[in-house]
């Protein structure tokens, strides 16, 4: 009895510190609390080894895991990767560390394996914070709250561009992460309550999440959200999908910022700028030249973009913004091939259970993680987002073991 009331309890507790992570961090690191920079940490490894204790007799039932197991391969490509390249133990101890931390949550949550009401009790909980974080971003854009220059492209934005959302995060495309994971959640809710005023508040909340996605200018979370929305809706009813994409293209006409932001990818400005040191393409571009010169194992985790590369001279620059390239780059054909089954195979699996069990809130978790997943292609937020990694990961989990 006493084991089954602390595990309801620390349930609820992990399930508020993640949905309430940003704000969480965004204070204790603001008023300096003692250790504010390890508490994050501390509370991933406080989890797990309770999860551990408590949910012992699941250990089996997770060696046999498909998304544990293959994170247990890229792990070891990982390793082979750092001894054959012979570089400072340091180095990849601190992208180790900030790769497969977070995947701990998705372990934790497995061997805890949580009921059907602290699952929902969580993704509203989630809900709830970033429809706060939501309205703090639309606060911004609307009150036209300074932001740095290096934000907006002056030769191709500046003269309507001014501001963007970013809440209290480090960065509007990161507020633009956090957001693509939850938008579609609202709508589980939407086609679950029986009471059209709660169908209401579900309705207001995902218009919410939208419109602050929208203030964020970050086009690679439109884009993602866009995509994985249109898949889910047009799943459910064909018309659905076609009803969404209307709407997409309407906002794409009628309003300029999202209408230049999407249009100026494809200017022969932004090309050559993208292509000159720096840019995305000449960081792509790079990256996959890298690997072709390390094809089996690469250079390493933590060797080709980031603050580790960049502080130890392997790169001229902090970041790559892609995640698979920089994975393909740092750990070889061998680490590529097992990150992607790693990080995707639990998102399929969630995808499927809705084509079986035809219950939405797979279909709608499915969906924020697949736009999370697309993601990746053109930001580095795996790396760089670390408690979007976590959400990332904990959504993973109760995708897997949400039973009605």
């Amino acid at each position: 009895m006493f084991n089954k009331k602390f595990k309801k309890y620390f349930n609820y507790f992990i399930f508020v510190v993640l949905a309430f992570f940003p704000f969480i961090d965004y204070f204790v690191r603001k008023f300096n609390i003692p250790f504010s920079n390890l508490w994050d940490d501390a509370f991933i490894v406080l989890t797990f080894f309770v999860s551990l204790f408590v949910g012992a007799k699941k250990i089996k039932k997770l060696l046999n895991n498909p998304t544990f197991l293959f994170g247990v391969i890229f792990l070891s490509v990982s390793l082979f990767s750092f001894y054959f390249n012979n570089y400072s133990i340091f180095i990849y101890i601190n992208e180790a560390r900030i790769l497969f931390e977070p995947f701990l949550i998705y372990v934790a949550i497995v061997l805890l394996e949580p009921e059907k009401e602290e699952i929902h009790f969580f993704i509203k909980s989630i809900i709830l914070s970033y429809c706060l974080l939501a309205l703090h971003g639309m606060y911004q854009y609307i009150k036209k709250v300074p932001t740095p220059p290096e934000w907006v492209d002056k030769d191709l934005e500046g003269a309507v561009i001014k501001t963007r959302a970013f809440s209290i995060l480090r960065g509007p495309n990161i507020l633009g992460d956090y957001l693509e994971l939850s938008l579609p959640l609202p709508l589980i809710y939407v086609f679950k309550e029986k009471s059209n005023s709660r169908k209401i508040l579900w309705v207001i909340s995902f218009l919410i999440i939208s419109g602050a996605l929208i203030v964020t200018l970050s086009r690679s979370a439109w884009l993602a959200s866009t995509f994985s929305i249109f898949l889910s809706s047009f799943w459910l009813s064909p018309l659905l999908g076609i009803v969404f994409i209307l709407i997409a293209l309407m906002l794409l006409i009628f309003v300029k910022p999202i209408r230049i932001r999407i249009l100026s990818l494809f200017t022969r400005t932004y090309l050559e700028k993208s292509m000159k040191s720096g840019g995305r393409i000449y960081q792509w571009t790079s990256g996959v030249i890298n690997a072709s010169e390390h094809p089996l194992l690469g250079t390493g985790l933590g060797t080709y973009g980031g603050v580790a590369s960049y502080s130890y001279g392997f790169v001229a620059r902090r970041s790559i913004d892609s995640a698979y390239i920089k994975i393909l780059s740092e750990t070889g054909w061998l680490g590529i091939v097992s990150f992607i089954p790693w990080v995707s195979w639990g998102v399929g699996s969630i995808l499927t259970r809705f084509r079986d069990e035809k219950d939405v809130i797979f279909l709608f978790i499915g969906a924020g993680l697949l736009a999370f997943l697309l993601n990746l292609f053109t930001q580095n937020i795996f790396i760089a987002m670390g408690p979007g990694t976590i959400v990332f990961w904990a959504l993973t989990a109760v995708g897997i073991v949400y039973h009605d």
